[in-house]
């Protein structure tokens, strides 16, 4: 490592332009599903804008008012706008994944990804070979297995990706990138005992996405946005690990936000790791959504080869005290199956 500097208090992060590509702003944002289950993967995704004509010195502008005509924040629009927000929002018990799958399938298309089925989906968004070629039974497909989009009309779904595609032509937004590492059980148990860490877990795959970026598009610096989980508001040693012999700017490290620039070789990216960045940040926004929505597809996988073997057992997300359930459920069966507790059931 170069070097870790620490500028004096919290200040904007327009102040820091020294050397950007101007005219051409990449705006991505990073966010997970599944980091607490004991059933089901861990699902970490990506979405990555491009905005022509801002200053990757400036803060970025709100894609929700970018995106107005065809996108808002809530489901209770009256324009019956594509709504993007934190996953937790949109997923109820009475909408299931109706409000996530269509603004997931709907950006997706947007990038040039358009699939009619969960297996095809997964492989145009894997993060790698591993998070599409799942070897556990119960993630494999079946012949009952619905079509996607799976809950929300198909018709009305044309109407919304038509809508986005005219907005984002007319803001001048592309929608460059969107990905998911999906983490199955035994690859994440492997990883856990590897680490002592879940969260170092996560880490992995956190900085593969940054990582990612960085090659894409470090010449034009990137503005990232990840989603703070936890009580960590440090952040330099990581990334000094991940970008080795770069120069690390501490711009901000509060309760709330923590902000770096790294530059190397003439290629540079801020980040800021945020308390609740989804509600001011679409790209983090969309990237939960995308990967709740994925790992609720696999979930409804998990639960459909489960009812073939147990046809009374009760459908599960996988969460502890219902996990737990579940567990005391499906014990005998997994003995008769011959599975090992250590492929299906998570290191906590």
């Amino acid at each position: 490592m170069i070097g870790v500097n620490r500028l004096p208090g919290p200040i904007a992060v327009g102040r820091l332009r020294g050397g950007y590509n101007r005219g051409m702003l990449i705006y991505a944002g990073i966010d997970e599903a599944g980091y607490g289950p004991m059933f089901g993967p861990l699902v970490i995704a990506r979405s990555v804008f491009i905005l022509p004509g801002c200053d990757p010195g400036d803060e970025p502008p709100c894609l929700w008012k970018l995106l107005d005509t065809a996108v808002c924040d809530s489901i209770q629009d009256r324009r019956r706008r594509i709504a993007v927000n934190d996953s937790k929002k949109l997923y109820t018990p009475a909408s299931g994944l109706k409000h996530l799958e269509r603004g997931v399938l709907s950006f997706a298309h947007n990038t040039g990804i358009d699939c009619d089925c969960l297996d095809g989906y997964l492989k145009a968004l894997a993060y790698d070979a591993d998070s599409h070629q799942p070897d556990q039974l119960w993630y494999l497909d079946d012949d009952g297995e619905p079509a996607l989009p799976t809950m929300f009309d198909a018709g009305q779904l044309a109407i919304s990706r038509s809508q986005l595609r005219l907005a984002a032509q007319s803001a001048g937004v592309q929608i460059k990138q969107m990905q998911a590492a999906v983490i199955f059980e035994d690859r994440y148990n492997r990883m856990v005992a590897a680490t002592r860490s879940k969260a170092r877990c996560a880490w992995t795959f956190v900085s593969g996405h940054l990582d990612a970026i960085w090659r894409s598009f470090g010449e034009h610096h990137p503005r990232v946005v990840i989603d703070r989980q936890g009580g960590r508001t440090r952040y330099a040693d990581l990334l000094s690990t991940l970008f080795e012999n770069a120069q690390i700017t501490v711009t901000e490290e509060t309760p709330l936000s923590s902000v770096y620039t790294i530059r190397r070789d003439g290629r540079s990216m801020t980040l800021s790791f945020e308390v609740e960045s989804e509600a001011r940040h679409l790209p983090v926004a969309l990237a939960s959504m995308t990967a709740k929505y994925t790992r609720e597809l696999l979930m409804e996988r998990f639960n459909r080869f489960w009812r073939k073997h147990l046809p009374d057992v009760k459908p599960t997300k996988g969460y502890a005290q219902d996990g737990k359930r579940f567990l005391a459920e499906i014990e005998t069966t997994l003995g008769e199956l011959n599975i090992p507790r250590e492929q299906i059931i998570r290191q906590r």
